[in-house]
């Protein structure tokens, strides 16, 4: 996924500069340097994260941050390395924060810990201390994420406390599960915002981990969760999109896009033909 993407879809939600207590401090010791990431913990728990600082980081310089979340049996590690935002080529000014799951699953996941680790109060207590330790410009906190990742992301932009403090939300490969019941999740309540709340996802038509169409009863189709969030959105239940066009003919690479309560493509889609469970890079990258 192209953090153009995201940061296209992003200007929709933008609601100005502010300066968190970490600005005019010098990088935490602890923290990795300018230009390189490093494993950490947060303080007082037992979770883990990664966190990149882009090389041109400047503490009086409210910096824009890139949440970014790894798959079902995945960790954090392996997510810098698919997603790439510790890339300079592709995320040359952000901070990149690369969030570990409690036993490999997150929260959205029915294969999560039994003790529903309440990985909403994480995601919230993660980005206090960033805001706390680091130059951030609270406008612009984003979330993406792959596969349970990306269904996490839903999770996350569904809650309204948690959700309230991300300008826009990706995900790819999405494993989306009906949520409305399951404990520490509950049924989608986000905060309600003028700005709305961008959503992406991008998805393989032969994605076999999570099928495009969904799965029986357990994996939702990725339409449906496309509406949900056109209806939160103010488009109404069930609407369909407002431009469904072909962006690219080999391999076939589709876009649909909603427009919702004047807010011009709030949802989009991306959908590519003979693509499976993977993560979209630009044309002729490896």
């Amino acid at each position: 996924m192209r953090l153009a993407s995201l940061l296209s879809l992003a200007t929709l939600a933008s609601i100005g500069i502010a300066k968190t207590p970490g600005c005019g401090r010098d990088i935490p010791s602890k923290y990795p340097k300018a230009g390189s990431s490093e494993s950490l913990s947060l303080p007082d728990s037992d979770r883990e994260y990664r966190l990149f600082i882009p090389a041109n980081y400047d503490k009086n310089t409210p910096t824009p941050v890139y949440f970014s979340f790894h798959g079902a049996s995945r960790d954090m590690v392996e997510e810098e390395d698919l997603s790439q935002f510790s890339n300079p080529e592709f995320n040359p000014n952000g901070i990149a924060i690369y969030p570990n799951s409690k036993n490999g699953y997150w929260l959205s996941s029915p294969s999560a810990d039994k003790s529903r680790p309440n990985d909403l109060d994480f995601i919230d207590d993660l980005l206090t201390h960033m805001e706390e330790t680091l130059c951030i410009d609270t406008s612009r906190v984003y979330s993406a994420g792959k596969s349970n990742g990306g269904g996490f992301t839903s999770v996350i932009a569904c809650n309204a406390t948690v959700g309230s403090r991300f300008a826009a939300f990706a995900a790819v490969s999405g494993a989306w599960y009906d949520t409305a019941d399951m404990k520490g999740v509950g049924p989608c309540a986000p905060a309600k915002r003028d700005q709305g709340y961008p959503f992406l996802e991008f998805h393989g038509t032969v994605d076999t981990t999570a099928p495009i169409d969904g799965e029986d009863d357990a994996k939702l189709p990725v339409i449906d969760v496309l509406q949900t969030w056109a209806a939160q959105n103010g488009c109404g239940d069930n609407a369909q999109p407002t431009s469904n066009e072909t962006i690219f003919d080999d391999p076939l690479v589709k876009h649909a896009s909603w427009d919702c309560n004047g807010l011009k493509g709030i949802v989009q889609h991306y959908r590519e033909n003979g693509n499976g469970h993977c993560w979209p890079m630009p044309v002729g990258q490896v």
